[in-house]
């Protein structure tokens, strides 16, 4: 998977995970992921905004 260009990448998921922020800052990181609204297409991460994710796309939701 490539990384994505965004300007903001440094608050996706993939990149906080990668970083250990699941393991180093749980509870932050649950915040994110609490209440899901949205799936990466990139990953499968789901995140509760959709600025966490690369690639989001509202849960139930998943156009080609």
């Amino acid at each position: 998977m490539a990384e994505c260009s965004c300007e903001n990448h440094d608050q996706h998921l993939c990149k906080l995970y990668g970083q250990g922020a699941a393991k180093d800052s749980p509870d932050q990181y649950a915040h994110l992921v609490r209440d899901p609204q949205f799936v990466c297409k990139s990953c499968g991460r789901v995140a509760a905004k959709k600025e966490n994710l690369c690639g989001p796309t509202p849960l139930g939701v998943w156009e080609d």
